[in-house]
């Protein structure tokens, strides 16, 4: 009924439905699921029986969606042959189990391609007329309600694979600038480099063989001389290569955001920020670095745990002390207390490096929020 990997997934890697963002859309949708049991509400009273068999058919309805959302998808044929078959099973008692259908729909037309997808729900309508005539013949509600539930859901899921095939397109190009940048990057330190190093090195190393050669003969004034000059190009050298390294722009605070900002909204993050003006002209170089390893430190620890998208950052610059606020709007229902991990823990000890004080906090509007205090005296030494 179901085609293997290589055609659902029609070469393409698409992430699970139980995966990040779509992770609290896919368990919430099971709320929608309920309506299963309106026909047999209505058709009430009914033999004990029948509502043995619904309740179980309907639990083993949401077990088998949960593993199907949660597995690779080389195993998801399986759960959805299964979850087509228990609909088409539970349907002769209740009408309700059209509902079934409606999760199928949305799973299909996520993971197949279009063409594929209406291929498949077209075959699954008419199996669903079929089953009307031949066994709901006076009633019109089952094959309406698993027609139009099938197909509309279909059509959701065919929206969020064109949507995440494009988030995907977009994180592939901003990842292949990234790679380009940090290329072109490294060429130009090399040019640099190579310019200022290129000519030294090669009056060097002719003063060299030209000492080799006056010592050979026996001239150790001339020697001395080239070797004179050899010490003043190799510290010429050095002079010049530390300029050309200092001048190699490092990423400074804002830099640090700005970067970070758009890794957030790549991932679909809500993102406000607020950086006071000329606080780096008050930070040290230890102080800037830290703070801005501080900064990515936390955009990673909101990108693998966050559950939320809204995310704010605020670095104010005050008459006592220079704060950093960071808010991650998540899982309000989080635990209270907050388990550190290598992440949080490496932020309080950059902290601790420059003398600023750091906390973390679970509140019951934020789910992470971290608060970093640099006293001013501090800040100015």
């Amino acid at each position: 009924m179901l085609e293997n990997k290589a055609s659902l997934n029609s070469g393409i890697a698409m992430p699970l439905l139980a995966s990040g963002r779509k992770k609290r859309w896919s368990y919430s949708s099971l709320f929608f699921s309920l309506f299963f049991f309106v026909p047999l509400i209505l058709s009430t009273p009914l033999h004990g029986t029948v509502w043995i068999t619904q309740l179980l058919g309907y639990a083993l309805f949401v077990a088998l969606y949960i593993q199907a959302i949660n597995k690779p998808v080389n195993r998801l044929p399986y759960f959805l042959t299964a979850l087509i078959i228990l609909g088409y099973a539970l349907s002769f008692q209740n009408p309700g189990g059209a509902i079934i259908f409606g999760f199928v729909g949305f799973i299909i037309g996520y993971y197949y391609t279009l063409k594929k997808g209406i291929a498949f729900i077209s075959t699954l309508a008419v199996s669903l007329a079929l089953l009307q005539l031949l066994v709901f013949k006076g009633e019109g509600f089952y094959l309406l309600a698993a027609t139009i539930n099938s197909v509309v859901l279909f059509g959701f899921g065919a929206m969020e694979r064109k949507e995440t095939l494009y988030q995907m397109k977009e994180a592939k190009h901003a990842e292949s600038m990234r790679t380009l940048s940090a290329i072109a990057e490294r060429e130009r330190i090399g040019r640099d480099l190579h310019d200022v190093a290129g000519h030294a090195l090669s009056s060097i190393a002719l003063k060299a063989q030209l000492a080799d050669k006056l010592l050979a003969k026996n001239e150790v004034s001339l020697a001395q001389q080239e070797v004179k000059a050899l010490a003043q190009l190799s510290q010429s050298l050095l002079s010049d290569i530390r300029h050309a390294v200092s001048d190699i722009k490092h990423l400074t605070l804002s830099d640090e955001i700005s970067k970070n900002i758009a890794l957030l909204e790549e991932n679909h993050f809500v993102v406000s920020a607020t950086l006071s003006k000329n606080l780096e002209t008050t930070l040290s170089s230890l102080q800037e670095s830290q703070l801005a390893l501080v900064v990515k430190e936390l955009t990673t620890n909101t990108l693998r745990h966050s559950n939320g998208n809204k995310v704010s950052l605020e670095i104010t610059y005050q008459e006592d002390a220079i704060t950093l606020r960071y808010h991650d709007y998540g899982d309000t229902a989080a635990p209270q207390q907050l388990a550190e991990g290598n992440g949080l823990t490496g932020i309080r000890e950059r902290a601790d490096s420059i003398g600023a004080k750091v906390h973390f906090q679970h509140t019951p509007s934020v789910a992470f929020s971290c608060e970093l205090t640099l006293p001013y005296q501090l800040s100015r030494a």
